[in-house]
């Protein structure tokens, strides 16, 4: 197997970040403001969390659904989801760049979470967020009954609210946040303390040194320190904002590949595996159907990049690895066997344009394919931007392409068929997998949007074990103070429940203030698990709303002393805090946080500024001329000089892991 030139796949990356860059600089992101489908408005949100760990007894209750369902690894959360763990069980969000676990008996919900937002609520139980590197002016909210916690730079956090809800303490294992709180109370908080508060005036607070922690403790730091080994892996090829990425390195091997690039090829599947075959389809809004993979691995090469066939094997393409990916619930085509027969799909190639079958304006149309399709020496920006204007008119107006061809369709193995009905009720594909004749799948049409299934109550995740502990209902109507205003459909979602409240957020009047002018990318490098900080490298803007922003490294490395518990305080004393400091320190707190080494960037590198689109004032038209149908070239698979080796075939591959513990390196069959 061959070994990927580090040299040589850096200077591919700088050269298609480069290709990006122009792409982006062309205007290709354009929105339209006479047509409602093309209202940037409505469109999905770029980012999910993942469930990446689960262990014990934990129920899930997805947005819109008013039954408990099962908590599966690999699902996707998104605003409105609720998670409640029982007795002896754990459980971890990643989040791109920050993860958030619970310990047992601990109910927590999604309240909004979009490229700058990352807010949690903790109605009872523990909770730990570590934050890994954060975009400025980006943050991450925890709010409970007592207090709304805000953390705007990298640090490590515990929350814990007892079973009535009548106090929070909040330990600052690493960094500083703000603690906000009634009529405009806010408080710092500062690594190495442990507060207590009574109420949410903040006026009744015991502050003391960290000790010891306990099992829970130890755990989170274990995860810590394995993303931090594993994630510098997979650094040069995927961009640190792809969600799972971390896996990729343990689980499969990275090879160069002449004509694609950098490509990922998963280890231990069976003869005949093809992507998508072992995992089943829920129903999560607003996106429809989306993917939930069984594989421990199985997310980053679903909801990002393509699939190619090469060699006679199935491997994954990122897309530019300096570039902030957009999620997709799944990278594939839909294709029906007639009406109310089978659903079919097979994944989509390296150049194939993805067609949602939700609502998507221009510009996230263009994004969420430019962003997830690499460019390489046969394959230009120029060719990626008539692909995706030729094709997006059509899917404006529910059209299929004529004459439209998929690199995968007619590869061994990757077209996957199950009955309607196996399809709406979140079934096992694999075991609920149907045969198709050659005819059939000749005969069978890439479907639009308006073709997929219809969900159905069974479509929002599979039924939990039986004799299984009843899920509470209450906990969750507890009220809880907030800074941030929740995504509208919590709102949304919890008056469809009967019985409760139109919102169980009671929002602060106080908005943390911004700490620099212009935005970068805080990368922590003070604590342990983040000690090697990565070089810094060039930065190319995606094409959304939110431009991509230069990295910063740490200006000088702090070298902690051994430490026998990561709760060591540090040796400076806690300066004294006013419990409602005026918003125009923020200022003042920002500086003093870097001479006391919670981070210190270097010098902002001078950054090209591009206007972020705007759907009611559209850019230069596309020129007509590239208005043209997109045929890529069918796939033509080379016989390849040396074959790869290939594992033993697995009976059946286990699905949706009830644990996902970090994975022994070497053993791929381990989940």
């Amino acid at each position: 197997m061959r070994v990927l030139n580090a040299e040589a796949s850096c200077l591919r990356s700088l050269k298609m970040a480069m290709a990006i860059l122009l792409l982006v600089c062309t205007g290709f992101a354009q929105a339209q403001s006479d047509d409602t489908q093309g209202n940037a408005a409505n469109d999905p949100p770029t980012r999910v969390a993942r469930l990446s760990y689960e262990a014990g007894d934990l129920g899930m209750m997805p947005a819109g659904s008013t039954q408990w369902t099962a908590a599966d690894v690999n699902r996707p959360l998104t605003n409105g989801d609720k998670l409640s763990s029982g007795p002896d069980a754990k459980a971890e969000l990643e989040l791109g760049g920050a993860a958030l676990r619970i310990n047992s008996q601990t109910d927590v919900g999604v309240l909004n979470l979009t490229d700058q937002t990352g807010q949690f609520e903790l109605t009872q139980g523990t909770l730990n967020i570590t934050v890994r590197n954060i975009y400025q002016g980006a943050t991450y909210e925890i709010d409970t009954p007592t207090l709304a916690l805000v953390i705007n730079q990298p640090g490590s956090f515990r929350v814990d609210v007892p079973t009535d809800g009548s106090s929070t303490t909040v330990n600052v294992i690493d960094g500083e946040g703000m603690i906000y709180g009634e009529n405009s109370a806010q408080r710092d908080v500062y690594s190495g303390r442990s507060y207590v508060f009574a109420d949410s005036s903040l006026s009744n607070v015991t502050v003391n040194e960290l000790g010891g922690g306990d099992a829970f403790d130890n755990w989170c730091n274990e995860r810590d320190s394995e993303y931090a080994t594993e994630e510098t892996s997979s650094a040069q090829y995927v961009s640190d904002d792809t969600v799972g990425a971390q896996d990729l390195a343990a689980y499969g091997t990275w090879e160069d590949d002449g004509d694609y690039g950098p490509i990922w090829y998963p280890g231990g599947v069976a003869v005949g595996w093809a992507p998508y075959t072992f995992g089943h389809w829920v129903w999560i809004s607003p996106w429809g159907w989306t993917w939930v993979d069984g594989l421990p691995w199985g997310f980053a090469p679903y909801h990002y990049g393509r699939w190619a066939f090469v060699h006679g094997h199935w491997g994954w393409r990122p897309g530019p690895p300096r570039v902030r990916p957009i999620y997709a619930p799944a990278l594939v085509a839909f294709a029906g066997l007639g009406r109310g027969g089978p659903v079919g799909w097979f994944p989509l190639g390296p150049h194939d344009i993805y067609n949602p079958w939700y609502h998507a304006s221009r510009n996230y149309y263009t994004n969420v394919n430019a962003t997830n399709i690499g460019i390489h020496p046969g394959f230009t920006q120029d060719m990626l931007f008539n692909n995706i204007h030729s094709q997006y008119g059509f899917y404006q107006s529910g059209r299929t392409p004529p004459g439209l061809t998929y690199a995968n369709r007619n590869v061994p193995h990757a077209f996957t068929a199950v009955s309607a009905q196996a399809f709406a009720s979140a079934r096992n594909v694999h075991t609920s997998q149907i045969h198709v004749t050659p005819q059939q799948f000749a005969a069978a049409t890439v479907m639009t949007s308006a073709d997929v299934q219809r969900p159905t109550p069974a479509s929002f995740g599979q039924p939990r074990a039986v004799n299984t502990r009843p899920l509470p209902a209450a906990g969750f109507n507890r009220q809880v103070v907030a800074v941030g205003v929740p995504a509208a459909q919590v709102a949304a979602t919890a008056s469809f429940r009967a019985g409760m409240p139109a919102s169980n957020v009671r929002v602060m009047g106080a908005h943390p203030g911004v700490v620099a002018n212009s935005p970068r990318l805080i990368t922590g490098g003070n604590y342990s698990h983040t000690a090697t900080v990565p070089a810094a490298t060039p930065t190319i803007p995606h094409p959304g709303n939110l431009p991509q922003v230069p990295r910063f490294e740490s200006a000088q490395q702090v070298q902690q002393p051994p430490q026998s518990s990561r709760y060591a305080p540090p040796t400076r004393t806690e300066p004294q805090q006013s419990y409602a400091q005026p918003q125009n320190e923020a200022q003042q707190r920002y500086q003093a946080a870097e001479r006391a080494h919670e981070y210190v960037p270097e010098q902002q590198r001078q950054q090209e500024q591009y206007r972020p689109q705007d759907s009611a004032q559209p850019h230069d038209a596309y020129r007509a001329e590239q208005q043209q149908d997109y045929r890529p070239a069918p796939y033509m698979p080379e016989q390849r000089s040396e074959p790869r080796s290939q594992p033993q075939p697995q009976s059946h591959p286990q699905s949706a892991p009830r644990s996902a513990p970090a994975p022994a390196h070497g053993n791929d069959n381990q989940h």
